[in-house]
Order: structure tokens, then sequence, then C-alpha cells
């Protein structure tokens, strides 16, 4: 699950900001006692995590690949990673990654956050302008844009023109830009079509096409980078640096 997505599950559940757990279960290792009786602070979203604040630590719920989460349901096919009990609601998650951090081991940078208006695009800049990786690997970076995902990183690269092998630091300055804004551009856009429970097929330029919108040539589809994610890019449309 891409950053928009993880956005929109802590607007959904804003409401329990102020609750208190009264019972916990699930199969997850973390120490998930810790969390009853202790007000629910904040419910937040960073990158990738979902965030549930308590007075001196933080848990993260990532959704890795296929995770999801109900309320006041269950599901019949899976067994839960973490349930948690309210008074009068009970959210259950499924197939994510469960942790309990010390909120002083845990860095809450929204500048890097490409759903935060406080992203910094200049940071992001020097990043990638400082860097002799290929440019797939490092939109990926959580480190550098928390929340991309491959679905924005093939979007982005394509709508900014650039190939996904380039090298950071080869790229012009004027592709970086225009890269930075598509990405945030694009994650913006994922959100809204999310929800609004509209599909985000329509949307999308290059990943998952067979031809290029542009100049209609056949879509080159590759496992690239460090990551080794499926990459969509035309090799007509793109320029590698």
């Amino acid at each position: 699950m891409e950053g928009p997505g993880v956005y929109l599950i802590k607007e959904k559940l804003s409401f329990l900001k102020g609750k208190i757990p009264l019972a916990v279960s699930g199969n997850t290792k973390e120490n998930k006692e810790i969390i009853v009786g202790k007000k629910l602070l904040d419910v937040k979203s960073f990158g990738k995590n979902l965030i549930f604040e308590f007075d001196s630590f933080y848990l993260l719920i990532h959704f890795l690949m296929y995770g999801s989460f109900r309320i006041n349901e269950k599901r019949k096919d899976k067994d839960e990673r973490l349930s948690i009990k309210f008074k009068d609601t009970v959210i259950n998650f499924y197939n994510t990654s469960v942790k309990i951090i010390d909120k002083k081991d845990f860095v809450y940078d929204t500048t890097i956050d490409v759903m935060s208006k406080n992203f910094d695009k200049i940071k992001a800049k020097k990043k990638i302008k400082n860097s002799n990786r290929l440019i797939c690997d490092i939109l990926l970076d959580q480190n550098i844009f928390a929340g991309v995902g491959n679905i924005i990183k093939n979007e982005a690269l394509f709508r900014a023109g650039i190939h996904p092998l380039s090298i950071g630091k080869n790229i012009e300055e004027k592709f970086i830009n225009k890269l930075i804004d598509n990405v945030l551009f694009f994650s913006r856009v994922f959100y809204i079509l999310r929800k609004r429970k509209k599909t985000l097929k329509n949307k999308l330029l290059i990943y998952g096409r067979k031809f290029c919108k542009i100049c209609n040539k056949k879509v080159k589809v590759k496992y690239t980078g460090e990551y080794e994610r499926k990459t969509y890019y035309c090799e007509n449309c793109q320029k590698i640096f």
C-alpha cells in the first residue's frame, strides 16, 4: 500500500482519537498489551505507516503489499494480526507489520512525507543530485520519498520524461524539478480517487499499459534496481541520463 492509501486510512480512523483501548488480541509478537488502558492521543500517517500515538510510544501499522483493516467486522479467511477493542469499536488489521516504538527512537519527519504539506522539495532535490543510485531506487527510498510505492514511481518518471535507469546525479535540474512535482501531484491524484472510491486505472499513463499513451510504441517492462520492482517505461519518451 502506498502513502495516499495510508493517509486515507488515517482519516477514516481519526474518530478514535481520545479513546482508550480496553482489550487487544491478534497473532503479532509485539507487546501489544502495553496499549490497553492508555489514551490514544492521535492517529497519524507517515509514508506507508499508520501511526497510533500514545503517551511515550507509537504503535506503527505497515500495510505491506496486501494489508487491510476492518471496523467492527472480521475477515472469514484471515486471522487478525492485531485487533484493538475500544468501548464501542473494534479495529481489526490483517496482513500487516506491527511495531511498538519508543517516541525517542522514531523520527517523524514530515518533510520527506509526500502526503504532507511540509514536504521539502529542496531537500529531495539535493538527495537526487548527490546520488549515484538509479532514480527508480531513489524514488522508492522511504528516507527520501516516504509514501512512494511502485505505482507512483512509474507514473512520476513517465510524466517527467525520465528513464528509470538514469543515475540521480546525472539528471538535469529541470527534469528533477518536474519529477518531484509529479511525485507530489500524482500522490494527490491517487488519494483523491481512492477517497472518492473511483478506479485509478483511467489515470495511469504507463503503469500496467502495453503501449505508450504518447507515442503508442510498446512499453518496456523490467524488474529494475536494488528493489527489483516491476517497472514500466517508454524508451522513446523517457530520456536516460
